[in-house]
């Protein structure tokens, strides 16, 4: 039975207060939350598929005028490259995955490679269940879309998956530059006396 009260409640709310776990390590003042994260994320991915391709980046089909042997390498080469141009991506498909892709943290938990070796361990198959019993609550097709969607996403084997991972990692570095600029204090702050000796006199 679709339960979507729960889905808005436990899954998309606990989504919102849930912090995330390396900055709540790094004891970072009023860390951002899952819910913060993908937001962004979605934006970034928003932006990749609606704007022009930046012009020092090199999408082209091209060979280089050498051997034949040369040339089919850097056609292929090439090849690989034209596909990630933005004009190529399913931009809805980038969209729904970069703003859900964490979504199994609602019942699994922030897992990241510095927590406890059991949680670690165990981090795959708890997004797993996770991903299943989110599906049973909200049904299918939604359910189904949400469980494929985050499957993708971890096997890492299409375009719109890697730009995610890009796009997840770039808000993770965008967002520790904010609080850097935020929170990092000044040696001659730390050391009380503002000589930077750090013996306070």
């Amino acid at each position: 039975m679709v339960d979507t009260l729960s889905f808005l409640s436990i899954i998309c709310g606990s989504l919102k207060n849930i912090k995330r776990t390396g900055w709540v390590r790094h004891k970072i003042p009023l860390p951002e939350s899952d819910a913060d994260h993908m937001h962004r994320c979605a934006m970034c991915a928003m932006l990749v598929t609606t704007q022009p391709a930046d012009p020092r980046d090199d999408y082209s089909n091209h060979d280089n005028g050498n051997n034949n042997n040369t040339n089919n390498t850097n056609t292929n080469t090439n090849n690989k490259n034209a596909k990630f141009h933005p004009s190529k991506i399913n931009g809805m498909k980038l969209l729904r995955m970069a703003v859900t892709h964490d979504v199994c943290e609602s019942l699994a938990g922030d897992i990241t490679p510095f927590c406890e070796a059991g949680a670690v361990a165990s981090k795959q198959a708890k997004e797993h269940a996770a991903m299943e019993e989110i599906r049973r609550m909200v049904g299918d097709p939604l359910g189904l879309e949400l469980f494929e969607l985050w499957k993708e996403y971890e096997e890492q084997e299409t375009v719109e998956a890697l730009y995610c991972k890009d796009i997840d990692k770039f808000e993770m570095v965008m967002q520790a530059f904010e609080y850097e600029k935020m929170h990092l204090k000044a040696k001659s702050d730390v050391d009380g006396d503002g000589d930077g000796d750090g013996d306070g006199d």
